[in-house]
Formats: C-alpha cells, sequence, structure tokens
C-alpha cells in the first residue's frame, strides 16, 4: 500500500514565504521574466504514472499566470475568504520559473 505524505498548509506557506525572503534578499523586490511561454502538461496526465505522456502540446503563459493573479488583488471581497484556491494553479509556473531563474 502507499503511503502518501501529509501536507501541513501553514508550514507550506512559513517555507514558500522564507524562500521568497531569501529570493528578494538576493535579488531585489522585482524579478523581470525573460521568458513568457512554457510546455504544460494536461493535470489528467501529470500525476498519472501509469499512462504515456504525449509530446506537449498545451502552452502556458507567465505574464498570463500574473496578470490573473493581479487581478486577484483588484476584485471585491478577501482573497482569503473568497479567493479561488484554483488560482493556485497559475502560481505554480511563477515559483517554478523564479526558483529557476535566481537559483542559477
Amino acid at each position: 500500500m502507499i503511503k502518501y505524505p501529509v501536507v501541513d498548509i501553514g508550514e507550506l506557506r512559513r517555507i514558500v514565504s522564507d524562500l521568497l525572503d531569501h529570493v528578494e534578499a538576493i535579488n531585489g523586490r522585482e524579478l523581470r521574466l525573460d521568458q513568457d511561454y512554457y510546455w504544460n502538461v494536461d493535470s489528467d496526465l501529470l500525476y498519472d504514472m501509469a499512462k504515456d505522456v504525449p509530446k506537449a502540446d498545451l502552452v502556458g503563459s507567465l505574464g498570463d499566470s500574473w496578470e490573473f493573479l493581479l487581478n486577484l488583488r483588484k476584485q471585491e471581497g478577501d482573497i482569503k475568504v473568497e479567493g479561488p484556491s484554483l488560482m493556485l494553479i497559475h502560481a505554480a509556473p511563477l515559483l517554478r520559473y523564479i526558483g529557476e531563474k535566481v537559483g542559477q
């Protein structure tokens, strides 16, 4: 039987915050995106290791993801209460890009 890990959301929040503090300390408050588009794998395939992943044909945009997240701040209401957690799918590619760019 596979035992899956349990993620403590509060701990994850603190870790990501600390990592972003580190990035800001070594890189400054802003980071220019040198790339925009990236290959994306359909979520139906992303976590299913029994399926073959076809050639990537889905494309995402870092710029679009950033705009989606910024627009959350412009909407009425409190993101912490009303924000759709699905929007995390837009934070993930940005976090990966920042990690790979600054971590070099």
